[in-house]
């Protein structure tokens, strides 16, 4: 009996949804510095992650303990 390509596609790991692929997500433009720029994009591929996942794992480590006050009315 034959498998259905359904069948074999079914526990594909990248069907699988990470923590930050089931958050909201914006796209901004930002300047910064290349040295910085150059370290995210190697790691990023190193770990064979997005470079999304790499600055979100940074934005949270960084504010994890800050309490940043929402904008005025």
């Amino acid at each position: 009996m034959s498998k259905m390509e359904s069948d074999i596609f079914k526990n594909d790991p990248r069907n699988v949804k990470t923590e930050t692929e089931e958050d909201e997500y914006t796209r901004k433009t930002f300047i910064v510095n290349s040295k910085y720029a150059n370290l995210i994009d190697r790691q990023a591929f190193w770990e064979r992650r997005q470079i999304k996942d790499v600055l979100n794992e940074i934005f949270k480590e960084y504010y994890k303990d800050k309490n940043i006050k929402q904008y005025p009315k």
